[in-house]
């Protein structure tokens, strides 16, 4: 660990005051390399995410695909627009590679305006449900947090004749707030791809989740896609805390998959229900100080369950 590096970079980028307007303060920042400490396990998410996203408003900035959502069809539009736009950004490419560069941002704008145009969902009969139910798993849990869907809700998903009434926990963990209502031990149809951002209807692409991770996931790909900062509240032990948005413990969880303990672990989604925890334990909750976590090895515990009633007034917007 290089702590010249380090040091460094905190001296420049930590600081948020009147140089957060200064042009020169803001280059002597993106010019310093993120030193690996500072993303920590969560270096390649915080990283991919992030540089997709740069991605997406680069396409978006040299042709607006909003603008040709209701248009169709609209692919020799497109073209034009960025054909305008390629000799001022590509000057210095040469003609022929630039127009592949028009081919290949054209297309990529056109899918995205094809993602947004509406489409309808399919109804899921209990045909596709079976399918589903056959081929993910034997344990049948949530493929997002591991959850093992109980028998109410495996009766419900199969529209069989409810055998047994669902057990509400008096408890839930506060950092992963599963159970705060009736959905949340449901079974539910997930587009790992989003619907709602092209992702198609072929079993490939989809999953049965619990209805907690199925909400909080929604149509949402990125990290970023939600607020910067955690939720603050009160927590009846531990007083003044920051809990994660839900969508970064979908993300942490769905793509780490297994519990992350220093001396390692053999719990995994397809054996066990995860949860987050913190690395840094007086850190804040954000997505770089998130570590997947099963129930042995957890770092807060008896303080991570609360009453439902306390649960629902700290994640109450």
């Amino acid at each position: 660990m290089d702590f010249d590096a380090i040091s460094s970079f905190l001296e420049k980028s930590a600081g948020r005051g009147e140089n957060v307007w200064q042009l020169n303060s803001l280059s002597a920042i993106a010019n310093h390399r993120i030193p690996d400490v500072v993303t920590g396990i969560q270096d390649t998410l915080l990283r991919a995410d992030m540089t997709t996203l740069w991605t997406q408003w680069f396409l978006e900035s040299i042709c607006d695909p909003e603008r040709f959502v209701e248009r169709y069809p609209c692919y020799s539009h497109i073209v034009h627009a960025v054909n305008a736009e390629a000799p001022l950004i590509f000057a210095t490419v040469d003609i022929n590679k630039r127009e592949e560069l028009v081919k290949q941002i054209s297309r990529l704008i056109n899918d995205e305006v094809r993602r947004r145009q509406s489409r309808k969902r399919t109804a899921f009969d209990l045909r596709i449900k079976q399918y589903l139910w056959d081929v993910y798993g034997s344990e049948h849990r949530c493929w997002i947090c591991g959850y093992q869907f109980s028998r109410w809700a495996i009766d419900k998903f199969l529209e069989r004749t409810i055998s047994e009434e669902l057990r509400i926990p008096q408890f839930i963990d506060y950092l992963k707030p599963h159970g705060l209502n009736k959905r949340d031990f449901q079974i539910e149809i997930d587009h790992v791809f989003p619907f709602a951002e092209g992702g198609d209807e072929k079993p490939e692409n989809l999953r049965l989740a619990c209805g907690w991770c199925n909400s909080h996931k929604a149509g949402r790909l990125s990290i970023y896609d939600v607020a910067a900062q955690p939720l603050i509240a009160l927590h009846p032990q531990k007083g003044t805390v920051s809990i994660p948005h839900p969508f970064w413990v979908v993300r942490v969880l769905s793509l780490r998959r297994h519990c992350e303990h220093e001396k390692g672990c053999s719990k995994a989604l397809e054996n066990s229900e995860l949860t987050v925890t913190p690395r840094h334990p007086d850190g804040s909750m954000n997505p770089t100080n998130l570590r997947v976590t099963c129930i042995e090895h957890d770092s807060i515990g008896s303080a991570r369950l609360v009453s439902r009633l306390v649960g629902g007034q700290m994640w109450k917007k």
